[in-house]
């Protein structure tokens, strides 16, 4: 049995057995990972990255463990000997080149890959360091708890090992596994610097900037320099001679590859992206951040080498220690990187963030125009929020009719579908206004005015004052929608009962409409905050329909199909291609907004799940119908009820909706806002002191001095 030297008294017992356990043999498959130093980490690892006392805990397991190393030499060799063991034989190339790095399989290839290992786990290489270091950090969440940890105790664990040390009887082998990860990091930095010359030339970015193909691009430059760099970086590893040209080139270049990348991004943003692009991009930088991390590291070692390669990456001067910070830092990036590798989750929200952020912006163009801040556009706001009620009068109308007929069920969702469907979209083409589409187009607008904000009293008043700009827009749209919904159903089921002779519908059906909107006893304000999430995702699709309108330019596009310029001719087919170009997003999303919540209730018909939909300007052209059809033999307080309800399903509807739209543009923005309590206490303030602000438009000059 080895002798110990006495761990401090404060040492975990679990801790202190573990260290321990590093002196024991290393395991019958000396290509698996040391089973002594997964051990170390389970001892290591909090129980849990969301409790703060669980990670102080972690802090002092590792506090303690550098203690330890630092006071038993015996210790401090065979954890050494243990870490450069993990990488003895091992295929190293594929952890610092893919390690963190999106694939180029593609977006939705990925996306499979991940849903399939979900099911059927991937059989470990014990031969890949990737795999091993998969194995020794298994939990998701390792990354979380590790960057938790001090920068400057995870300095004093890698200087404590003292891998220079000329006593360690292990010497020869680990300088011969530290040599062969040099080697194997410089063929990472050539697979690298392939693949950002290969992905810098595809078509995709070549389209939004062409100039890379009318000169030497810097992508294609940089796999160059990269290739001769790493013959040079050889020749030193061999002969101890280091190259005349240093790392400072190959960082020039990795810089104009940003910059061109940068300019992508700004066209971009004019005329359209892709998921494809978004994913490129991504994975671009992400080879960039990598090639340079590992030329700055290469370039660090030697640096920090004082005789050829008995040096090493982890020592104590400041060079050195600059160097420990770097390698740190890439082991976080790695296991983070393959923490995430598995999520599903995490592979859509990143991707689709960047997504987002595209398509939030086209539906803040249309966005900017639903906020009213002059009189003139607060009445206009109501004139076309009348007519939009109008047309949902008729809308209801046709929906009635078409549920009183002999249809299946695929019938009933076909004719409900394109009923609202075709009647969004004339509201559209007519250019009047449906009060709940607005929150979806709103969100963005008011996402961009947080992230401008600075912390400043005066940006926070700005916000306040759009912010009831706002309401007020929202307020006068759907009282103009409900206003005008409810008489016109109402004459209309007058006129069809003067024609037919008898009422539009029974009584049972117009009693179970009046029924449907009662907030209290019924589900209408869990409707309708279905219907708001369908409001929420018939936005991002208007967005990514524009967006889609820029990339493909669809305008262009039009005007050069012969078979529309024989229908057209070129004078209207211009500016039919116009049109489309300018609102091909509103049409899809008003389409697809009447095709969900026909759906919605076809789903619930079919499963006999309690779910259906309520859109307040509907419901009310229904409640207009029922009450008609009734001859107005409604006790005045299911009136009220109803009226409430109505009123109710309009704020479900709207609150729901502007939620998730805000949430997404926040988030594809990366903005944060913490003057929530500033912004509330504001409009609190404004909301005693002139509280016809919110529903009329009054210019106090306290507001006006703050016009955004």
């Amino acid at each position: 049995m080895p002798e110990f030297t006495p761990l401090p008294t404060n040492t975990p017992p679990a801790l202190a057995h573990a260290l321990k356990a590093l002196q024991g043999s290393a395991g019958d498959d000396a290509l698996s990972p040391p089973a002594q130093l997964i051990a170390l980490v389970d001892v290591l690892r909090p129980d849990s990255t969301a409790d703060a006392e669980d990670i102080a805990i972690a802090t002092k397991r590792f506090i303690a463990m550098c203690e330890a190393i630092e006071t038993d030499e015996s210790l401090r060799r065979s954890l050494r000997h243990r870490l450069l063991q993990l990488f003895d034989g091992k295929k190293q190339v594929s952890f610092f080149a893919d390690s963190g790095i999106l694939p180029n399989s593609g977006f939705f290839s990925e996306l499979w890959r991940r849903m399939v290992q979900r099911i059927f786990p991937a059989i470990k290489d014990p031969a890949s360091l990737k795999d091993s270091i998969n194995l020794i950090f298994h939990r998701r969440d390792d990354c979380e708890w590790l960057d938790l940890i001090p920068i400057d105790l995870k300095l004093r664990f890698w200087h404590g090992l003292r891998i220079k040390e000329t006593t360690d009887p292990d010497r020869q082998s680990d300088e011969k596994m530290l040599f062969d990860s040099l080697s194997q990091m410089l063929d990472a930095g050539d697979v690298l610097a392939i693949r950002i010359g290969a992905m810098g030339l595809e078509p995709e970015l070549i389209r939004l900037s062409p100039r890379i193909e009318e000169r030497d691009s810097p992508f294609v430059a940089l796999a160059r320099e990269t290739q001769q760099l790493s013959a040079a970086y050889r020749q030193y590893l061999v002969a101890g001679e280091w190259p005349a040209d240093d790392e400072r080139q190959l960082m020039v270049l990795i810089d104009q590859c940003r910059e061109i990348m940068v300019r992508v991004r700004a066209r971009a943003v004019s005329i359209g992206t892709s998921l494809s692009l978004t994913y490129l991009l991504s994975r671009l930088e992400q080879s960039l951040h990598r090639l340079e991390m590992i030329v700055r590291m290469l370039a660090m070692q030697h640096r920090t080498a004082a005789n050829g390669l008995t040096s090493a990456p982890f020592e104590a001067t400041d060079d050195e220690k600059s160097l420990v910070t770097l390698w740190v830092e890439f082991l976080e990036h790695a296991i983070r990187g393959e923490g995430q590798r598995q999520s599903i989750r995490d592979h859509i929200s990143g991707t689709i963030g960047l997504l987002a952020l595209r398509v939030t912006e086209n539906a803040s163009r249309t966005g900017d125009h639903y906020i009213t801040s002059t009189r003139e556009e607060y009445l206009q706001m109501w004139r076309l929020a009348m007519g939009g009620g109008f047309v949902v009068g008729f809308m209801s109308l046709i929906k009635l009719l078409s549920s009183q007929t002999e249809l299946a069920p695929l019938g009933y969702f076909m004719a409900y579908a394109m009923n609202y469907a075709f009647g969004f979209m004339l509201i559209h083409v007519l250019h009047l206004t449906l009060a709940t589409k607005q929150p979806a187009m709103t969100a963005s607008t008011i996402a961009a005015a947080i992230g401008e904000i600075r912390g400043r009293m005066r940006d926070v008043e700005k916000l306040a004052t759009l912010v009831v700009d706002l309401i007020r827009s929202q307020i006068a749209a759907i009282l103009g929608n409900v206003l005008i919904a409810i008489p016109t159903a109402i004459l209309i089921s007058l006129a069809m009962a003067a024609v037919t002779g008898q009422p539009l519908m029974g009584p049972e059906k117009a009693h179970k409409l009046i029924h449907e909107l009662s907030p209290f006893d019924s589900l209408a304000l869990f409707h309708a905050a279905i219907a708001g999430v369908c409001l929420f995702i018939a936005g991002l699709i208007s967005g990514y329909y524009d967006n889609l309108a820029s990339y493909e330019r669809i305008r262009e596009r039009m005007e050069h199909a012969r078979w529309l310029q024989s229908l057209l001719g070129e004078a209207r087919l211009a500016r039919f291609a116009v049109y489309m170009d300018n609102n091909l997003g509103a049409l899809a999303g008003n389409f697809f907004l009447g095709v969900m919540l026909a759906m919605v209730g076809t789903i619930g018909f079919l499963t006999g799940l309690p779910i259906d939909v309520r859109h307040v300007t509907l419901s009310s052209a229904n409640f207009g119908l029922a009450l008609a059809s009734l001859d107005f033999a409604v006790d005045g307080a299911t009136i009220g009820k109803t009226l409430l309800g109505i009123g109710l399903v309009g704020f479900f509807n709207l609150t729901v909706s502007f939620a998730l739209a805000l949430w997404i543009a926040m988030r594809a923005r990366g903005v944060a806002f913490s003057q929530t309590r500033m912004l509330i206490a504001i409009l609190f303030r404004r909301l005693i002191s002139a509280p016809r602000q919110f529903f009329w438009l009054v210019r106090t000059p306290a507001i006006e001095n703050n016009k955004p």
